[in-house]
């Protein structure tokens, strides 16, 4: 089973987490949620993302490593759209790192160096607004030029956190599948 860190979207630390999270303890895989918004939460994807301007993306990445510092020596880390981003940073240069999840977010927007011991498995919606075109495959690439798997899956309509039941968003059936590969994926890890 892995150690799997899950870091929130712009939303901050919601219930929806503790929702999220279940998925991957029941399936019996050690879970920690760390709240590098130190509390605050937002209703809006916009109010939430104003936010994390204003603290700077290189001090939630700081609070992320800080909250990981104890957590073992094999990591496994998911992020939710901006939690998507700092996971990947995450899996670029921690070398706990053993597999990144991305839901939402992440991508690069030129080729960058990865870990070949960090597989990565990438989830959006098609329409996502949120989606910058090229960005996943560029992580992709970057990732399988240095040896490491990786899968990007789409999914039907333009729901940006389809996965988490507690938004607008969700969709069960996109959510469901998604699970259905996370879990997959940590089963190879």
């Amino acid at each position: 089973m892995s150690t799997l860190v899950l870091l929130h979207s712009a939303l901050g630390r919601t219930p929806g987490m503790d929702a999220i999270a279940e998925h991957f303890t029941a399936a019996g895989h050690t879970v920690h949620t760390p709240d590098f918004y130190e509390g605050r939460t937002f209703t809006t994807a916009e109010a939430g993302v104003s936010h994390s301007q204003e603290v700077g993306f290189s001090t939630l990445v700081d609070r992320v490593r800080d909250a990981c510092a104890d957590f073992g020596d094999e990591l496994v880390y998911g992020g939710f759209s901006l939690g998507a981003a700092i996971a990947q940073q995450m899996g670029k240069n921690d070398p706990r790192a053993r597999g990144v999840l991305l839901f939402h977010g992440g991508g690069f927007p030129k080729p960058t160096r990865w870990q070949a011991q960090v597989p990565v498995q990438a989830h959006f919606a098609v329409d996502d607004d949120w989606r910058s075109p090229g960005t996943v495959e560029t992580l992709m690439e970057s990732a399988t030029r240095a040896g490491a798997c990786a899968e990007h899956f789409l999914y039907p309509g333009g729901t940006h956190l389809f996965s988490d039941p507690t938004t607008a968003d969700y969709r069960e059936d996109s959510a469901e599948l998604l699970y259905e590969r996370a879990l997959a994926f940590l089963a190879r890890g």
